[in-house]
């Protein structure tokens, strides 16, 4: 390599690679040039020269130090499993030994349990866990044994996951401790030992992870202020007070409800109120989509969504020219540009159990407006194709953007509603519970990484509910005539796929009706109170009002009209005030923010619609340093 090629490294750190180069087997020693080959391998590897950082470790041979050439291994692994080529990675690892380099066996070991869990493969993941020793590698022990406990949980082994939570120790690795003590916190209220749970979350320390100290605090401040036999407001505001920049939604909604339920003429509405904000926290993780969940050995069945857009938005996306600032960002727009008049209103209809055909008369709210960008599970949809991926209002002339799943926030993400920022309003004089969107850093012009969540879409005039969700003939088109054996029958892979989805949604429909006819019971428990109290105190009545509003924010632009079901849509909903910073704007047309997240970088496939096949050769110039497929759709379309 030349140090030529080392452009836009620092002075330093080319220096430090100049020297390096120099040593060789024949100038030194054999251990001198492995032990300068590692050297340099860490610094490429820092640096991002992946490739570089492999090369010079391959030059690291079994006959040298041992220590030096197992590290090499390992090291070469790591950016085999970075770049996407996994089996390789789980070969080299696998080939290193207990008895080379214990340090480096267990660090091995960890990742290929990681590896062999993403896929599916949970018993063999287990067993590579366990072979991690906390006298080997005491990060790797305490990470394994918090992933090991999470495993054992799902598989309903919750005493098991005790063991492992409780085997780690806060030498070994300070934040894995904090989160396994944390989750031991749960399994103690969830079995009624609610005082030790928030013992144990009180003495959680936010020097050693600030998002699990936030969330200790938060169910500190929940847990507090639900038993109702034990309530302590006192407790639970403290709690409050303590978060740092999280949760900033529920901080502000039950900041209030801890200042209704303090008053004994106002508590039993407090009480429902919290109930209420409880349900719609359960609503949202119910429909949240987890892009890793599995229901066979195959694949995580909700890996990928589609975004349809034409072609002149694909380009500005996708082109790379600095001249013209591009790629563009994308783009989360107003909710006042969809197709949908019943936006935003189809909820409160329903909470007050009104089955008829709704007013749709335009809302328009400058304290707090919504953006959404909208997915789908279908990638290659005709109707969808002739709806929306239209370039000059031709039908069928545009593009689906299939998004990986590192495009969206994680499903498990720490820090609460994050797409809802509102400050408080209520101008309580001395409340230092919150702290106003003005406070918040609004510097950075895009928004982070936002959850997706699937649209419910409901009949006005019925009980009839949809989840968004694949539709069967996606499943046929994934595995084509693939088979499987169940037993000692063979039978269709789709069908079987198809079959294990269907009772993994019917059971996601079935959670999701069940909390909200709870929250249909909490909505009608409040308005019947605030009927009362408004008889007294009608300032008071209007603030609850306002408070029971912001509640329902969150699932406000979930719920669809069941005309729309076919499109089975998934939301990136944010929400803000227009004088929020990141709230841009082309006069006259669109109102919207930008999202940090980079398109290309992101993009697993592209289908070309019927009418836009002579963009082909143009799309595949833009991403042909990419690993991005690029297929015309399979739908027939007479073009006209």
């Amino acid at each position: 390599m030349n140090i030529d090629d080392l452009e836009g490294l620092d002075e330093a750190t080319q220096k430090e690679i100049e020297e390096l180069m120099k040593v060789t087997r024949e100038s030194e020693s054999d251990e001198q040039f492995s032990l300068s080959q590692r050297k340099l391998a860490e610094i490429f590897y820092k640096n991002g020269l992946l490739d570089e950082a492999v090369r010079v470790s391959k030059l690291i041979k079994p006959q040298d130090k041992r220590e030096h050439y197992k590290k090499a291994q390992y090291n070469i692994a790591t950016v085999y499993d970075e770049q996407g080529n996994t089996s390789e990675a789980l070969k080299i690892w696998s080939r290193i030994g207990e008895d080379d380099v214990p340090d480096v066996y267990a660090r091995a070991q960890y990742n290929i349990g990681v590896i062999l869990a993403d896929a599916g493969r949970a018993e063999e993941a287990k067993i590579a866990w366990n072979n991690v020793k906390q006298n080997a590698n005491k990060e790797a022990y305490a990470k394994a044994q918090s992933n090991m406990a999470n495993l054992l949980i799902k598989e309903g082994n919750e005493e098991d996951a005790d063991k492992a939570w409780s085997s780690i120790e806060k030498n070994d690795d300070p934040e894995v401790y904090e989160r396994a003590q944390f989750n031991l916190g749960v399994r103690l209220n969830r079995k009624g030992n609610t005082n030790e749970a928030l013992d144990i979350w009180g003495r959680i320390k936010s020097e050693n992870s600030l998002e699990i100290f936030n969330l200790a605090q938060y169910n500190i401040c929940t847990v507090s202020m639900e038993d109702t036999q034990y309530q302590n407001i006192d407790k639970a505001e403290n709690a409050l007070k303590k978060i740092v920049d999280a949760y900033q939604y529920e901080r502000l909604c039950l900041a209030k409800i801890c200042r209704l339920i303090r008053q004994d003429s106002t508590k039993s509405i407090g009480n429902n109120l919290l109930l209420l904000l409880i349900n719609i926290s359960k609503v949202i993780e119910i429909l949240k989509v987890d892009f890793s969940h599995r229901l066979t050995e195959d694949k995580p069945v909700e890996r990928k969504l589609a975004h349809y857009t034409g072609t002149d938005t694909t380009n500005l996306l996708l082109a790379n020219d600095k001249n013209k600032k591009l790629p563009s960002s994308f783009r989360l727009n107003t909710i006042n540009n969809v197709n949908d008049p019943s936006e935003g209103k189809l909820l409160l209809n329903y909470l007050k159990g009104v089955k008829k055909e709704l007013s749709y008369k335009s809302q328009f709210d400058e304290n707090l407006h919504a953006f959404i960008s909208c997915f789908t599970f279908n990638h290659d949809s005709l109707n969808q194709f002739r709806l929306y991926g239209k370039q000059g209002n031709k039908e069928a002339s545009g593009i689906s953007l299939v998004f990986e799943k590192d495009f969206f926030q994680k499903y498990n993400f720490i820090g609460g509603l994050s797409y809802v920022l509102f400050e408080d309003r209520s101008s309580i004089t001395g409340s230092n519970l919150l702290k106003k969107a003005t406070e918040i850093d609004l510097s950075e012009e895009k928004i982070e990484k936002q959850p997706v969540m699937r649209c419910v879409y409901l009949d006005p005039t019925s009980d009839y509910i949809h989840l968004a969700q694949r539709n069967r003939l996606t499943f046929f088109r994934e595995f084509n005539d693939e088979s499987v054996q169940i037993g000692s029958e063979s039978i269709s892979k789709a069908e079987h796929e198809w079959k294990s989805y269907k009772s993994f949604i019917d059971k996601k429909t079935e959670d999701f009706k069940s909390v909200f006819i709870d929250l249909q019971s909490d909505y009608r428990a409040i308005t019947e109170e605030v009927i009362e109290i408004e008889k007294k105190n009608a300032s008071l009545s209007g603030k609850i009002e306002v408070l029971l509003n912001e509640i329902l924010l969150p699932l406000k632009y979930l719920i669809k009209h069941s005309a729309f079901q076919e499109e089975q849509e998934c939301r990136m909903v944010y929400m803000t005030s227009l004088d929020d910073e990141k709230v841009k704007m082309e006069f006259g047309k669109f109102l919207y923010v930008e999202y940090e997240a980079d398109v290309r970088d992101n993009l697993d496939k592209i289908y070309i619609a019927p009418a836009a096949t002579q963009y082909q050769p143009y799309l595949a110039k833009l991403l042909c340093n990419t690993n991005v497929k690029i297929e015309l759709s399979n739908n027939p379309y007479r073009q006209t």
